[in-house]
């Protein structure tokens, strides 16, 4: 706990996520709440909806965060879960060199680290090496399943998305992801839906595979 008569001033960083599988805001916030606590910390929350930006540098309110970590305001950046500050080796790399230089902390509950120390900092990196690992698992596994179904086949004129999204989407599922997970991941690489917009949810996710099993059907009754 902190000794000090002045109370380490730490920002709490909650990110919105559109998965439901991943941790919602309300119960990160309990969560820095309670840690603050324990800690005796001095906590300020900034919530984020910025579910689809994958990096830092497109999410405004992070932008500010870190200018006012670099400012002196704060001591320290605190998260409920490693992904929510970030999911890029690079960007969390990056964060981890600006605060050892700068002064300040990233304390990610999930990991129980506090980069304060060599231990902490060295955990740190040893978590974003294994979830850069992840997502490379992830990425191949989805890249074999699209292997398997073959050339794309005509998906009518009705169709506005690309083939190679759709079948993107067919490979995904068919690989084991949850549409969520499938959503997000198109959300992260700025996959425009079938009307041009940028943001993808389970259930367009959904309309996607319905549609193509329907004509798939209709194929077979024609």
């Amino acid at each position: 706990m902190t000794t000090t008569e002045t109370p380490l001033q730490i920002l709490g960083y909650v990110r919105v996520s559109t998965d439901k599988q991943d941790i919602g805001p309300e119960v990160q916030i309990d969560e820095l709440r309670a840690e603050a606590k324990r800690m005796g910390y001095e906590l300020h929350i900034v919530r984020e909806d910025a579910a689809s930006a994958a990096t830092v540098a497109k999410r405004p309110l992070m932008v500010q965060a870190l200018a006012d970590m670099k400012a002196g305001k704060y001591h320290g950046l605190m998260v409920s879960k490693l992904d929510r500050l970030s999911r890029n080796m690079e960007d969390g790399t990056r964060l981890l060199a600006d605060s050892q230089r700068q002064g300040w902390r990233i304390i990610c509950l999930d990991l129980g680290v506090d980069t304060a120390s060599i231990m902490g900092a060295g955990m740190y990196n040893m978590a974003l090496n294994f979830a850069e690992i992840e997502r490379k698992f992830i990425g191949k596994r989805t890249k074999d399943a699209m292997a398997k179904l073959g050339e794309t086949k005509h998906m009518g004129r009705k169709r506005q998305l690309p083939a190679e999204t759709v079948e993107r989407i067919k490979a995904a599922r068919a690989s084991g992801a949850s549409m969520a997970k499938i959503a997000a991941a198109l959300n992260e690489d700025d996959v425009p839906t079938s009307q041009g917009g940028a943001k993808w949810y389970a259930s367009s996710v959904k309309a996607v595979l319905d549609s193509t099993a329907r004509e798939s059907l209709q194929g077979f009754t024609a």
